[in-house]
Parts: structure tokens; C-alpha cells; sequence
């Protein structure tokens, strides 16, 4: 009986987090692309930079998850709606290409996060001390890999570059399909 309650408790939680939508976060889709509309924040200040988006990379492991042969739903990749901002009377048009780009590049590590949580399942059962140092290793290749984007193209200003990083982020991304959400 214990041990079907725990269960229950268990499948209970990990239901409610998989399908607890906030509307405040818009989740990355290979078919929706963001639109000035997820914006929740519109400015007209030309003294800041045209935009800004707050993403978020959260998880849902815990010690049974050892027993997950795919940790695709146990990974979420958005952005926050209410802390991301646009200048409206910038180029919107380009706003929105250089933030998508930045999310596109957020699901690359999303889905290589959820490919080394797979990769280490077994440690998991250990404890979930293997999911924190996953998860900091990542994030550290996100931000350094963005920073890369910015330097490459000056904030997707640079044109070829943008076209060449938009290309590459296509070709990683299909190379990390089995790791998609959709």
C-alpha cells in the first residue's frame, strides 16, 4: 500500500508539472516563431538596446527518474513573457530575428541537456547531484556560445554571419531531434 501511494504521489507530480501551462512563458516551437505579440513589455526608449528576452531552462528530475528512458518532457526550454521587453519604434522585424536566434540556440542546449540527463541515467539513481553539475556545464556552453553569436554577427547587424549562424543552428538542431519535445 505504501508503495502505491508513493507511486501515485510520484506520477501525480510529474503529470501536474508536465502539463501546468503558465501563460506567462512562451515555450520554444519549431513551428511558432515569436512574434512582437510575446512581448509583454513594449517600450519606445532608443537609449536601450531594441530587446531583451528572459529565458528559462527549468527541469523536473528527481531520483526514480533513473528508470526514464527519454527526459524530453523533464526539460522545458521558454522564455518569460512579463520580463522580456521590445522597442517598438526600433527595427521590430530585426528584434525579434536576433531573439528568436538566441531561443534556437536555447533549445540547442536544451536538447543536449536532456541527451546528457539520458546519457547519465544511471548516476541519477545515486542521487541527483548529476543533474545540477549537468545542468551548470550547460548553461556555462549556452552563455559562451551566445556571447560567440553576438561577437559573429554584432547582435545579427552582420548579415552573412547571421544567414551562416541561422544555418548552423538548422543543422544542430535536426542532428538533436530525438531530444525535441514535439
Amino acid at each position: 500500500m505504501k508503495y502505491l501511494l508513493l507511486f501515485f504521489l510520484l506520477y501525480s507530480s510529474e503529470l501536474a508539472f508536465s502539463q501546468s501551462i503558465d501563460k506567462n512563458l512562451v515555450f520554444w516551437s519549431s513551428t511558432k516563431k515569436i512574434s512582437i505579440a510575446d512581448f509583454a513589455i513594449k517600450t519606445n526608449n532608443k537609449k536601450a538596446s531594441s530587446s531583451f528576452m528572459q529565458f528559462s531552462i527549468d527541469y523536473n528530475v528527481n531520483g526514480f527518474d533513473f528508470l526514464t528512458k527519454n527526459f524530453n518532457k523533464k526539460v522545458r526550454n521558454s522564455f518569460i513573457r512579463t520580463a522580456s521587453w521590445i522597442d517598438t519604434t526600433s527595427n521590430v522585424e530585426k528584434s525579434i530575428r536576433y531573439q528568436q536566434t538566441l531561443f534556437d540556440i536555447s533549445e540547442i542546449y536544451t536538447r543536449k541537456f536532456r541527451k546528457q540527463l539520458k546519457e547519465n541515467r544511471k548516476k541519477i539513481a545515486r542521487g541527483t547531484q548529476i543533474v545540477e553539475e549537468i545542468n551548470q556545464s550547460i548553461m556555462t556552453e549556452f552563455s559562451k556560445r551566445r556571447i560567440k553569436y553576438d561577437l559573429d554577427t554584432n547582435f545579427s547587424e552582420i548579415e552573412k554571419s547571421q544567414k551562416e549562424w541561422e544555418t548552423q543552428i538548422t543543422i544542430e538542431l535536426r542532428e538533436l531531434e530525438n531530444f525535441a519535445t514535439e
